[in-house]
């Protein structure tokens, strides 16, 4: 019995185009972005092969020509499309068997907890099972980093945990508490420093020496609270008669409050780009299974859009299974030149101005408020003077000179 030969690639047709200008089909297949994947052209005649997504356009573009165009041959894949079209109960077979396969191959069989500790061990299949972490628990739908954290918190002796999925497996490593040897812990001094050119108006020393007191004038970068304090030792002098003084460093804790004023430009171009929906809406369809989201579609839109993802499961007995349809849904839209009048020019820029003091000054008192503005021949600009209210100071490390 002779084998049959088919040389067409799996997921491809092989096409014969009757045509009286050959050059006016090669432009329609430009203009519509087909790419054959091999074209030969004789008497006339176009020999052509490409993708299967593609029969329909190629198909009408043969109708709006007038050109003759017949299948000649079929990847195996497609002609094996057709034969399950056909059986639409072999289809739903194979599916359920396939969701069966991946609903199998992703539920927890074994767990492996990695540690002679039987204690231990006992205790993290305790929480496992408190986390709904146990044999038969479908995989993907365990938030890994939430189990390993409840570990932590929960498991007495372990200072670590870390789950790692082999197979249908689940394998706990968890590293045992050290107790900490006995030694001494250092840091670094630090200073509360001026961080705006303000007025103090506000003290609160928790730790520190204060270098400038209430009513004074700083400039950014002034000292306000040291970190170095100096005491006296009454009574006591050193080599030299003088008096004898011991330094004590720390970390200058505190809150100084102050007012300073604060200068911001704003500006709005007239000419500039706006995003504008053209009306045009896409659907693209998903096959959801479990994690995954399997295309129901052949080709990717490309363009600008905006999205909203919908997500529709059937329910069994008010328990939703994980096998879905997923929609997703494309607003086109375009970047369109817009001018702004004068006027709408300073209604964006005053709207910058309320995301600034929204996003910048949310921890500061307004006192006063002083706007500048300025009409150029391409823009308008605002210049806003702040009289604010609040913390003034931030801390900054410093180091210890040897002696």
């Amino acid at each position: 019995m002779k084998r049959h030969s088919n040389k067409t690639p799996f997921m491809c047709r092989s096409y014969e185009i009757k045509c009286d200008n050959i050059q006016v089909f090669y432009k329609a297949l430009r203009s519509e972005k087909i790419y054959p994947r091999q074209m030969q052209e004789k008497n006339g005649t176009v020999y052509l092969t490409l993708s299967g997504i593609y029969d329909k356009q190629i198909k009408k573009i043969c109708s709006d020509l007038g050109y003759i165009c017949e299948t000649k041959c079929e990847g195996d894949i497609i002609r094996a499309a057709k034969r399950l079209k056909k059986r639409p109960a072999l289809i739903i077979s194979l599916i359920i068997f396939g969701l069966a396969v991946i609903y199998l191959k992703n539920i927890v069989i074994r767990i492996d907890v990695m540690t002679d500790d039987e204690q231990i061990k006992s205790r993290v299949i305790h929480v496992l099972n408190e986390e709904g972490v146990k044999a038969g628990t479908y995989i993907p739908g365990i938030t890994l980093v939430e189990v390993e954290r409840s570990l932590k918190q929960k498991v007495e002796g372990i200072s670590w945990a870390g789950i790692t999925r082999k197979g249908n497996s689940l394998v706990i490593d968890v590293v045992k508490t050290i107790p900490k040897a006995e030694g001494s812990y250092s840091r670094f001094p630090t200073n509360l420093i001026a961080s705006e050119n303000a007025t103090i108006d506000k003290v609160l020393v928790l730790d520190g020496k204060l270098m400038i007191g209430v009513g004074n004038g700083v400039k950014k970068g002034d000292i306000i609270v040291s970190g170095k304090i100096d005491i006296e030792n009454p009574g006591k002098t050193n080599e030299k008669g003088e008096k004898d003084i011991t330094t004590r460093y720390t970390r200058s804790m505190g809150t100084i409050e102050g007012t300073f004023h604060r200068e911001v430009s704003f500006e709005q171009k007239l000419d500039g780009i706006v995003k504008k929906e053209t009306g045009k809406i896409i659907k693209q369809r998903y096959l959801h299974l479990f994690s995954a989201d399997i295309p129901l579609f052949f080709k990717d839109k490309t363009g600008n859009y905006y999205s909203d993802t919908t997500l529709s499961c059937p329910q069994i007995n008010g328990y939703e299974i994980p096998v879905g349809i997923k929609t997703l849904e494309l607003r086109e839209y375009d970047h369109k030149p817009v001018r702004y009048s004068a006027k709408q020019a300073e209604e964006l820029t005053m709207e910058k101005i309320k995301k600034y003091e929204s996003n910048f000054l949310k921890g500061y008192k307004i006192l006063e408020k002083k706007e500048e503005k300025t009409i150029e021949k391409d823009s308008v600009k605002i210049k806003v003077i702040y009289k604010l209210y609040g913390n003034i100071c931030e801390e900054a490390a410093f180091f210890i000179k040897k002696q």
